[in-house]
């Protein structure tokens, strides 16, 4: 039988353990929370100029509802702040500047602006802002840059919304399809025939001015757009652009797409069947760039994919005629959330 020592004994370790047990857990639930807590400041409205990867990243975080991340690898992302502000409802949007563009650094060299970079990038920044997945918003170049992050990182994407896009053939095939492109449209619009000759005469004469003193520097920008009324809408938006600034040279020379770097994108192209992802591409009717039926030929190798042409509207459908662009959308969203 014990003695009285020895109970009294027991009893004081037992109360110890019992309070060592009590401590552990708040411990444990104050870490709990304060990961919470951390988790939930990554994603809190505000500007940020922080360390993605291997590079300081410029970017901005509004609206509520799941991370969509938007930026284009060479305009930045002002252009997507003055007019997706419509989706800030529904998504959280992170509006970032890839490196090289805006306030972004600059890599060191060339090859670090190639597209498999852009799409690491990405996911760097998924993980900075601590969530499991993401949606992309990938317009023109940017869509590919969606594409390749889906098909790499499967398990990290929730969706896509694609704009400005199409299957993409080699160099000299998207040349072809462009200049055919120009042509019918040329043929069917006396404005379009006349925004090709102003753009023509300012790259011969390298002048913004015509024969007759008249200012024709937005004919490179009007060559994207549907009409007069569509391209007023989109020109303040790129001159917005280009006082952000637009991605940098290195060492004086710029970024452009080598042979190799397309047929690298054609390989990871004949894997798209195999991105389970849910994707919407909305597409402008008359993008000179991306004619209606090769953004149908990328609807139709993704699986999971919806293709929207939006009338009266060229390269940039949710500029140009944003009302139905973004009723689409919005059609859309509601039945993949």
């Amino acid at each position: 039988m014990p003695d009285k020592k020895q109970k009294v004994l027991c009893n004081v370790t037992e109360q110890v353990m019992r309070l060592n047990f009590k401590i552990l857990n708040l411990s444990i639930l104050f870490f709990t929370i304060s990961n919470l807590v951390s988790c939930q400041s990554k994603i809190q409205n505000g500007n940020y100029y922080e360390k993605i990867g291997d590079l300081k990243l410029n970017y901005t975080i509004r609206g509520k509802g799941p991370i969509l991340i938007v930026g284009h690898l060479n305009s930045g992302k002002i252009g997507y702040e003055l007019t997706l502000k419509p989706l800030e409802s529904d998504f959280t949007i992170v509006y970032y500047e890839p490196r090289g563009t805006g306030k972004s650094e600059t890599p060191k060299t060339i090859e670090e602006y190639n597209q498999d970079y852009i799409v690491q990038e990405i996911e760097d920044l998924r993980k900075k802002l601590n969530v499991d997945k993401i949606w992309i918003f990938g317009h023109s170049d940017q869509s590919s840059i969606a594409l390749e992050y889906a098909l790499k990182f499967p398990q990290s994407t929730s969706g896509l919304i694609l704009t400005g896009t199409s299957l993409v053939g080699t160099q000299q095939e998207t040349f072809e399809r462009r200049k055919k492109a120009e042509t019918q449209r040329a043929e069917e619009s006396a404005w379009f025939s006349q925004v090709i000759k102003d753009w023509d005469y300012m790259m011969t004469h390298k002048t913004q001015t015509n024969e007759i003193g008249k200012d024709i520097s937005d004919a490179s920008i009007k060559w994207w757009c549907y009409n007069e009324e569509s391209a007023q809408k989109v020109i303040p938006i790129a001159k917005e652009i280009l006082k952000a600034g637009r991605r940098k040279p290195i060492k004086e020379v710029y970024p452009i797409e080598t042979e190799a770097e397309r047929e690298k994108y054609l390989d990871y192209q004949k894997k798209f069947p195999n991105i389970k992802t849910t994707i919407l591409i909305v597409n402008g009717k008359y993008d000179t760039n991306n004619p209606p039926k090769y953004a149908d030929e990328l609807n139709k190798v993704l699986p999971n994919s919806k293709l929207v042409l939006i009338d009266k509207a060229g390269h940039f459908p949710w500029i140009e005629n944003s009302e139905k662009t973004f009723q689409e959308i919005e059609n859309w969203i509601k039945i993949v959330k």
